[in-house]
Order: structure tokens, then C-alpha cells, then sequence
């Protein structure tokens, strides 16, 4: 197996891990994105977002919608040396620009990221709508039944942001 299949195996094990937190801790159940209308204490997969760039080919992993709060999620693994690390910037600013939710997680795990990169993350992300958790930081959010929004005044700038950008 080449080391890209074994990456996204790596990845999509991740998100398993990620989506079954939820199932198991929270009352929605699992959608893909365009297969349901429903968007009420669901967890919705492969969500489409426009990026920095204006593009709408993006996809997000989950987008969590329970008790009147939409949480865009992201997951990122890195188990060896490679380029997911260099993504963290292009990342950082499509959540904290781009995406309509006014709360965000990105869940960050392995050992293969270059030093600094996930607290350069966590630091870019502090006092913004964006939550950056290991799996097990998330687990514990999730079975306290998640952290709270970002405080009101973040959320009222996030919105001013977004209508000045006409991202909404």
C-alpha cells in the first residue's frame, strides 16, 4: 500500500472516530449532505462551503446541526512527515472567513506534523469562531454535550465580517 492510501485510511478513520463520538453522545443521526432537506439534530456529511477564493467545490466533513446550533467540523491527521500540515493556513482562513456557521471545530491529530504547526493553529484560532481539539479534547466536549458558542461579541463580529465580504 503507497503512502497516500494509507494517509486517507488514516483520515477516514479519523472521521469515523469523529462522526461515531457524535452518534454515540448526542440525539441526531447521520446524513449525507444531499441526501436530506433535514437539518434539525442531524449530522450532515460532505458539506459544501465556498472558499477564500470563491470557489464552491469545497467540502467540509460534518456539519453538526443540534438544538438550534450548525458547527462546521473538520478533521485533520498527519502521521508522517508530508503536506497536510502545509494546509493548515488555507484551512484557518476558509473557517475563519469563509464558512457561514459563527462556530467551528477542527479536530487535529497525529504525531506527523511539522513542529509548531498544530499550536500555530491553535493560536490563529484563539478569540475566533474556530475550536481547534486532539480527538480527545473533542470526546470530552462531546460527551459534556459540546463546548459553548464563541461569546456574542465574536459572533456579531463574524457576522459584521461576513455581510462586509457578502460571505454569508
Amino acid at each position: 500500500m503507497n503512502q497516500g492510501t494509507k494517509a486517507n485510511k488514516s483520515g477516514h478513520r479519523l472521521e469515523d472516530k469523529v462522526e461515531n463520538l457524535i452518534l454515540n453522545n448526542l440525539e441526531v443521526v447521520s446524513r449525507k449532505f444531499s441526501k436530506t432537506k433535514d437539518h434539525k439534530n442531524v449530522l450532515l456529511k460532505h458539506v459544501p462551503y465556498t472558499n477564500i477564493y470563491g470557489s464552491t467545490r469545497c467540502r467540509s466533513e460534518f456539519l453538526l446541526c443540534y438544538n438550534d446550533r450548525r458547527i462546521r467540523i473538520e478533521c485533520k491527521f498527519q502521521e508522517s512527515a508530508g503536506s497536510v500540515d502545509e494546509k493548515l493556513p488555507y484551512l484557518y482562513m476558509n473557517f475563519t472567513q469563509s464558512i457561514p456557521e459563527t462556530e467551528a471545530i477542527i479536530v487535529i491529530e497525529g504525531n506527523g506534523f511539522k513542529v509548531g504547526a498544530k499550536e500555530w493553529l491553535r493560536k490563529k484560532c484563539l478569540n475566533t469562531k474556530v475550536s481547534v481539539m486532539s480527538l480527545d479534547e473533542f470526546a470530552k466536549a462531546v460527551t459534556e454535550k459540546l463546548p459553548p458558542p464563541p461569546p456574542k461579541a465574536i459572533r456579531v463580529v463574524n457576522k459584521l465580517l461576513s455581510w462586509l465580504t457578502g460571505v454569508v
